[in-house]
């Protein structure tokens, strides 16, 4: 039996008799590295965070080459819907993913929207007609992602082809879902990044219901939710791979910025940054909670709030929560998670410890760790179509870089904005302009670029006109801008005119209207491409601008007649359009060219820019979890709607076969 080959000396070299040849490696040769080959990355490593590409999922593709990114982090509304997901989703949240899908073309968007709301928008369209995700085309492998991608879902996902992942019944390369029973851990840059995920909207009334969802995955009827089941799943795994070597970043749709009981989760679990998205500004955002909060009480202040509003439903459930799992040891140690977070938060906002440390008797302030605090970082990112994140790191130092396309400042000035290159049309849908531009008139796909579109010079007898495109994506009420995520009405911009001059309008003046989208669509494509602005006038008038004079005066022919005339008195009005003529009228609220804010009105909206699909889940039209109805709460918790028990199952109920959650293993890959 021959003896075993001693290991290599390199760099030593033995004695050989003369004319012998040498054996074993060539003088100077690597040896096999000690981690069985597998490729080190040296250098810098990217690694790109984007938020709601909403089914477009080309466009990652494209944005990892713009950001010459390694690898991607996403925060949900990925667009997970499959051929079947279509028959599942209700109406009223189909009208919703529909109008702000960038794969739909904007006539047909238009059509939509201008359906009644008792026709459903299935008995109009066909499937192929309203394509929901490109996720199908990654399954049948026709499309690839050429980066790893990390996500979490959305609130507007389909929980059945999430189920489908869980169970390895779908699977796609390069794409790695994050949630309450997988973490991921990449080592790259000198760092151990662990990511930890949680997707779905946050509704105190829905945390004790499943919906459809046959695991802890809570969903139904094209929306989806977390559940206090998975919020105990996800430190369970968080304390399962726990190691202090890792720097832990968690990934959230909800913003643990407006959600305090994410806030706590996340200092529960250690992390070192959130990210999250849920917002949709045109910005992105980084801070940290000592930058944002004057003091530790307005911070407090924050958690005992949702604390409240917990205990709220928690205090009307409790009972049957509890006697529902009794017989199941998985699901209590679940739940002992998810109310020991709830424990930590305080109850009033002055005083004590918000981070759940032990408070001193002489001190009614408490003994604060601030290194949460001050430390752990957050983002929140816009959508994929206004920007993104990028994550630089390079020898365990991680610099970031935030792009976005940004807010169109050019009407202030009274000038036309510079051209553009036009974004090209990706898959038929709406997108936006790479960064530092203006975004154009046209919609395609995020940061494509195409050939700028010719404009229509403007009359020579009239100031130009701004040119003030619709964004990217559409907005509920386009009369109102987006201004650092809050409505503002829009107001038009002055045109000098000498007094006793007569000029010749290139505006046509629409009243009995409700938004701009409204006044567009009085007039046909022809005249509609013509467009340079619509704006607001008044409180029921929209100007809408031409190019010219002549362009202005085609399209007031071009309108029925019944446009042209008054309605008669008892009639429901109609739209009446005519030239418009700026008389100095008083503008809406008589406030100038900066008008009055609404702010903290009995009218004021609740969120700054549009809802994103967490408000279609928190409808109620779900099986309401274990309400009990109580007094002035509204339908969401009428009657006892008890269809499905949020994954608290009996021992009798039949999804209690299933492996408990806490069984559930790779917490690591």
């Amino acid at each position: 039996m021959a003896s075993p080959r001693p290991p290599h000396n390199f760099g030593i070299s033995s004695p050989l008799p003369n004319g012998a040849a040498p054996s074993g490696p060539v003088p100077g040769a690597t040896p096999l590295l000690p981690n069985n080959g597998r490729i080190i990355q040296n250098g810098p490593v990217r690694v790109l965070c984007v938020a709601d590409v909403r089914g477009n999922l080309k466009s990652l593709n494209e944005l990892a080459k713009q950001a010459r990114a390694d690898h991607i982090i996403h925060t949900g509304d990925f667009g997970f819907y499959d051929d079947t997901s279509l028959e599942r989703i209700v109406d009223k949240t189909l009208k919703h993913v529909v109008q702000y899908s960038p794969l739909l073309p904007d006539h047909v968007k238009r059509s939509i929207a201008q359906i009644p709301p008792q026709q459903p928008v299935k008995a109009r369209f066909t499937p192929d007609q309203l394509p929901l995700s490109e996720l199908p085309q990654l399954l049948d492998k026709r499309l690839t992602l050429d980066v790893p991608v990390y996500t979490v879902w959305g609130a507007c996902e389909d929980v059945r082809v999430l189920e489908k992942f869980r169970s390895g019944e779908y699977k796609v390369d390069n794409l790695h879902i994050i949630d309450e029973a997988n973490s991921r851990l990449l080592d790259i840059g000198g760092i151990r990044l662990r990511l930890l995920g949680l997707g779905g909207a946050v509704v105190m009334h829905k945390l004790f219901d499943n919906g459809e969802g046959k695991t802890t995955i809570a969903g139904g009827q094209g929306t989806m939710w977390t559940t206090l089941l998975q919020m105990g799943e996800l430190v369970d795994t968080a304390n399962r791979v726990y190691d202090p070597s890792e720097t832990r970043v968690f990934v959230t749709h909800a913003s643990p910025a407006r959600e305090g009981m994410l806030n706590q989760l996340s200092v529960t679990l250690k992390a070192d940054f959130s990210i999250s998205a849920g917002l949709h500004f045109r910005y992105g955002s980084s801070y940290n909670e000592f930058s944002v909060n004057p003091t530790l009480d307005h911070y407090r202040g924050k958690l005992a709030a949702s604390k409240a509003s917990f205990n709220d439903v928690w205090d009307t459930v409790r009972s049957e929560v509890e006697s529902a799992i009794s017989s199941n040891e998985a699901q209590k140690t679940l739940l002992d998670n998810a109310l020991d977070i709830v424990d930590r938060m305080p109850s009033v906002a002055n005083g004590g410890n918000p981070f759940g440390g032990p408070v001193a008797a002489t001190n009614a302030g408490g003994q604060v760790d601030e290194s949460a605090f001050k430390n752990m970082w957050n983002f929140n990112l816009a959508d994929a179509a206004f920007g993104y994140l990028v994550l630089e790191i390079d020898n365990g130092r991680i610099g970031t870089e935030m792009r976005a396309q940004g807010f169109n400042f050019s009407h202030r000035t009274g000038k036309p904005s510079t051209a553009a290159p036009a974004a090209t049309q990706l898959g038929g849908g709406a997108g936006a302009p790479q960064f530092g531009q203006a975004p154009p008139a046209a919609r395609g796909a995020p940061f494509q670029a195409a050939q700028a579109k010719p404009q229509a010079p403007p009359a020579t007898t009239v100031s130009p006109a701004p040119v003030i495109p619709k964004p990217a994506t559409p907005q509920p009420s386009a009369s109102e801008k987006e201004t650092n995520g809050n409505k503002e009405t829009e107001k038009p911009s002055e045109s000098p005119v000498l007094k006793g001059e007569k000029k010749q309008s290139n505006g046509l003046f629409i009243s009995n209207v409700e938004n701009e989208q409204a006044a567009r669509d009085l007039f046909p494509e022809e005249d509609q491409s013509k467009i340079v602005k619509v704006e607001k006038w008044g409180k029921f008038g929209h100007v809408v601008t031409f190019g010219t004079p002549e362009e202005a005066k085609a399209a007031l022919d071009r309108q029925p007649i019944e446009h042209k005339k008054p309605t008669p008195q008892g009639q429901p009005r109609k739209p009446n359009v005519k030239f418009f003529e700026d008389r100095g009228s008083r503008r809406e609220g008589n406030a100038g060219t900066w008008q009055a804010s609404s702010r903290g009105g009995a009218s004021a909206p609740t969120r700054g820019g549009y809802q994103s699909g967490a408000s279609d889940s928190e409808t109620g039209r779900g099986r309401g979890g274990f309400g009990r109805g109580r007094g002035g709460r509204g339908s969401d918790r009428g009657g006892r709607g008890r269809g499905g028990r949020g994954g608290f199952n009996r021992s009798g109920d039949s999804p209690a076969t299933e492996k408990p959650a806490a069984a559930s293993t790779g917490g690591e890959s």
